[in-house]
């Protein structure tokens, strides 16, 4: 029985000593299984990750020249086909003023296609320069085109701060049809605007939003009639606007006024003596 039980611990004992030589050995092949994928992996990285040989920038250029967008790559393409850093080469050129929007891709064997989607100038910046959607200041040689874009002016603010708000405001005056001409914040911060009629808007310091949707609700309620007759209408009142006449149309409408006082009381006398009349002639006259 002693002998029985002895076989069988030993039986046991070189069961287990199989299984933990065959255990080592799973491990060490899948170890060795991992390398070698690792290095032909490693191998087929190397061969893929091949040096840049062309650069392709496309876009619709009217400012920008690819010229010098390709100098502005030159010394930040750094890696190969695999190991460029797009997102690095994209923030390069973004940073660029007028750069709008960037696509870079990669096309095999060893070639960057990026195409690029320029700024367009929205605003003049003072009597020279000109701005993008961000505000960031453009340079434009040939400008000559551009004398239609409105003009932006500011003593203290910032131009970033200056577009913000210009942006801001034709948008709330979409409804009343209005453009703006000319956006201006003086030395004290009050806001000025001059529109395409030639109609002036003096806003005040704050409270922007506000002001402009109640001068739009006087608007739509009539005032857009007499658009024409308008110098300038004053927003820096609490619960309400002020409207100044243009002198040439206030001198007009107080002539019109004086004539239709004058024709009333013409009308008035004729109507009186109508009246007298026909009390003094009581019969019926008969043919």
């Amino acid at each position: 029985m002693a002998n029985n039980n002895t076989n069988r611990r030993d039986d046991q004992a070189s069961g287990s000593l199989l299984e933990t030589a065959g255990n080592h050995l799973a491990r060490i092949m899948l170890i060795s299984v991992i390398a070698l994928v690792g290095y032909g992996g490693s191998l087929l990285y190397q061969q893929i990750d091949k040096p840049l040989t062309n650069v392709m920038i496309g876009g619709d250029f009217t400012y920008l020249q690819p010229a010098e967008l390709s100098q502005l790559l030159a010394g930040e393409v750094d890696g190969g086909f695999l190991s460029v850093d797009l997102a690095g080469l994209r923030q390069v050129l973004r940073a660029h003023p007028w750069v709008r929007d960037v696509t870079i891709g990669r096309e095999w064997p060893s070639m960057l296609k990026v195409e690029v989607t320029e700024e367009v100038p929205i605003a003049r910046w003072g009597k020279k320069g000109f701005l993008n959607r961000l505000g960031e200041e453009l340079i434009i040689e040939n400008n000559s085109h551009l004398g239609a874009l409105p003009v932006l002016r500011a003593d203290t603010a910032s131009s970033r701060e200056m577009m913000e708000n210009y942006q801001l405001m034709a948008e709330l005056l979409v409804p009343t049809g209005l453009k703006i001409a000319e956006l201006q914040r003086d030395s004290l911060g009050v806001w000025y605007v001059d529109t395409a009629p030639g109609l002036r808007m003096v806003i005040g310091r704050d409270q922007i939003s506000e002001k402009i949707r109640r001068f739009n609700l006087v608007w739509a309620a009539g005032l857009n009639k007499y658009v024409k007759n308008i110098e300038a209408v004053d927003l820096r009142y609490p619960n309400g606007l002020a409207v100044a006449w243009r002198e040439t149309a206030l001198a007009l409408q107080q002539n019109k006024n004086r004539q239709d006082s004058q024709q009333n009381k013409q009308q008035v006398a004729q109507n009186d003596t109508q009246y007298g009349t026909q009390n003094d002639n009581t019969a019926p006259v008969q043919a």
